[in-house]
């Protein structure tokens, strides 16, 4: 089974007739980009999911297809390893080919090659896939037995401001569900792992050694709680649109704004986030120097090059200089690339092998030290006596979260974890102590 990405795609062509008779097919109009292809062993090409592939790009306009692409790479390898068909669900259950798959991610979870949640996610895109296929007729059912999965309702704990009113609410998932075992110390599936003040303390120790990009990004988002993705296509248009918070002489607010900043946000949304000004100095110095001009000069060369016809960059790539073109990122590599979560998070993994083969305990992800400013800031807020529902609305509105039940999570930390009840005071000091050390 292979995974290729294509070239670009259009969802409008013209047919034309050569003189010797052959047809040939050229692109007319509305390029969606590179689309996930997936192919069997053999070289076939898979027409139910790539069709469904280009439905969430065109249809659905997905902004990433990589997660139900891996799902349905990792569910057709498990067909074609076990010569089952995805259309053939017979009646009797332990012999559907959604269930055995169910099975199979239950063994991987078991031995530890899985997690609960990554096992969900997949089963998840396994059944929206089957329920578009339903509806395209690609999958027709003349039985309610022959059917891939039953659809459930289950009802669910309303932990919002609204919970006295609404106290539950239904929501649609299926019998393919892999359910999450609960912390023993946490209601939630997934509990937050902020950086503890030792882990911080290690972390500032350390800092210094890194690279000069690593170190900004890993402030970046210990000071604003940005995503990985955020930090990663975090654009010079987006630090042009610093604003002084009028509270605070000492925090601003940047803009981020996939279609205005060029900043790829979770579900495109626009937000603001706020950032300290000794930070954003440290940005706006970095965005000058002659480390950085020296990269973007390469950048700037493999633009051009994109005008040509000769020009052998992946589609993944191409991709990302669109985007620069239109946004200057602030982060380039040393090859003049663009910077991507997917490289971010691999540097982020070596500094912390570092930190363990210096005989440090250090396991946080990346994704963590968000988790770090949302508690650290949540934390102050309430030290500065704000009513809850205020400090719920600022954090929420800071950190992006679509759902309220997302910030409460932080909150209800903090009421378990008294050594997190500190001022938002000591991630500033952190800040003054990283930036600070790098300036002597």
């Amino acid at each position: 089974m292979k995974l290729i990405h294509s070239s670009s795609v259009f969802k409008e062509t013209n047919l034309q007739i050569h003189n010797n008779g052959s047809y040939h097919c050229l692109p007319s109009e509305h390029n969606i980009g590179s689309l996930p292809t997936l192919f069997s062993q053999d070289g076939l090409f898979l027409c139910e999911p790539n069709s469904y592939f280009f439905y969430l790009k065109a249809i659905k306009r997905a902004k990433d297809l990589s997660p139900s692409s891996r799902a349905l790479l990792k569910y057709y390898q498990f067909l074609e390893d076990e010569l089952l068909a995805w259309d053939h669900t017979p009646p009797i259950k332990r012999l559907k080919p959604t269930y055995l798959f169910r099975s199979h991610l239950l063994k991987l979870v078991k031995q530890g090659d899985l997690a609960h949640s990554t096992a969900n996610a997949y089963m998840n895109h396994v059944k929206n896939f089957y329920l578009w296929t339903m509806h395209e007729r690609y999958l027709t059912i003349h039985r309610e037995q022959e059917a891939p999965f039953k659809i459930e309702f289950v009802q669910v704990k309303n932990q919002g401001l609204l919970a006295h009113i609404h106290p539950t609410f239904a929501i649609q998932t299926s019998d393919l569900r892999i359910k999450a075992p609960r912390n023993a110390n946490c209601q939630n599936i997934r509990p937050l792992s902020p950086l503890s003040r030792d882990s911080l303390s290690l972390l500032t120790q350390f800092l210094p050694e890194v690279s000069e990009e690593l170190r900004l990004q890993v402030l970046i988002s210990i000071d604003s709680g940005m995503r990985i993705e955020e930090i990663a296509t975090l654009t010079l248009d987006a630090l042009e649109t610093a604003t002084a918070i009028a509270e605070s002489e000492h925090r601003f607010e940047i803009l981020l704004c996939p279609q205005m900043t060029g900043v790829q946000t979770k579900y495109g949304k626009t937000r603001h986030v706020e950032i300290s000004a000794q930070l954003l100095h440290s940005l706006k110095d970095y965005k000058i120097s002659e480390r950085r001009l020296n990269r973007v000069s390469k950048l700037n060369e493999k633009i051009r090059k994109l005008n040509t016809e000769n020009h052998q960059f992946k589609q993944a790539l191409v991709e990302l200089l669109e985007q620069s073109k239109r946004h200057e990122p602030l982060f380039v590599s040393q090859q003049g690339n663009p910077v991507s979560s997917m490289s971010l998070g691999a540097r982020w993994g070596e500094f912390r092998a570092n930190l363990v083969s210096a005989g440090s305990i250090f396991t946080h992800r990346f994704h963590d030290l968000r988790s770090t400013y949302g508690t650290y800031r949540m934390s102050g807020l309430l030290e500065a006596k704000l009513p809850v529902a205020d400090c719920m609305e600022l954090l929420m509105g800071w950190m992006g979260h679509n759902n309220e039940s997302t910030t409460w999570k932080y909150l209800k930390f903090l009421k378990r974890k008294e050594a997190f009840k500190v001022k938002f005071g000591l991630l500033d000091s952190i800040m003054h102590e990283a930036l600070g050390s790098c300036d002597d």
